[in-house]
């Protein structure tokens, strides 16, 4: 039996049951492929990056390279995270992300999710202190080049994407502390779109769920599947 594994933020996590994003309809589409969702709404891409890379390693103990296809929708690179093996509880009343989250098995300690909007103290201190415009994006550009080099050298099948374009925003391409690692990362493994957000409102026709909110609704997420995913991985002879 092959594998998919997929990751990414709230437009590519699989705990909802509100919304089917496009991990849930790529799976439906590839029958012959056993899912595993790494997703987890408001994870920034160090954990993305992390989750990843650590269940394709799980994977590779018993289930050889070529039987895999990771699929990753990169987030915002305000989003970061620290590991602490402190006991830290937060108040949360939904089903789609968890914070602090943990995903090794017997590990003493998670990690602690931070947001720039949150009113949390880690947050608060993290942003008032260590958070940069560049630096942020730096931090991404090392995220995707992590797991791109981490997959290609265990010939993992992969594609990637972002869930708006200000993942890689014009300045990424022309700051020098973010040029020369952007020019590393391999774009052919990329979906042909700015983000998922951009084709939902202009090319699927479809209306979102609320206007305030960006995140696709379930048939903007299959549109996005059957329109452009599953087409790319065609032309890539992944399926």
């Amino acid at each position: 039996m092959k594998i998919l594994i997929t990751g990414g933020c709230s437009f590519s996590e699989c705990h909802s049951t509100h919304t089917d994003t496009w991990p849930r309809h790529l799976a439906r589409a590839l029958t012959d492929h056993t899912h595993i969702s790494t997703g987890l709404g408001s994870q920034g891409n160090g954990l993305i990056s992390r989750r990843i890379i650590h269940q394709v390693t799980e994977q590779l103990k018993h289930t050889s390279a070529d039987k895999l296809l990771v699929g990753i929708m990169w987030s915002g690179p305000d989003r970061h995270d620290y590991f602490t093996e402190e006991s830290i509880k937060f108040n949360l009343d939904n089903g789609w992300m968890e914070n602090p989250t943990k995903f090794v098995q017997g590990s003493s300690g998670a990690w602690i999710i931070l947001n720039q909007q949150w009113k949390i103290p880690q947050s608060k201190l993290y942003y008032s202190i260590y958070h940069s415009f560049i630096g942020h994006y730096v931090y991404t550009c090392e995220h995707v080049l992590r797991t791109q080099w981490f997959l290609k050298a265990h010939n993992v099948k992969y594609f990637m994407s972002t869930y708006r374009n200000e993942v890689f925003a014009d300045v990424v391409k022309t700051h020098p502390e973010t040029k020369y690692l952007y020019d590393q990362i391999d774009l052919s493994n990329f979906l042909p779109v700015a983000g998922e957000y951009e084709w939902c409102r202009d090319h699927s026709n479809l209306e979102f769920p609320m206007k305030e909110d960006r995140h696709p609704s379930s048939a903007q997420h299959e549109a996005f599947t059957k329109r452009i995913i599953i087409p790319f991985l065609r032309d890539k002879t992944y399926i």
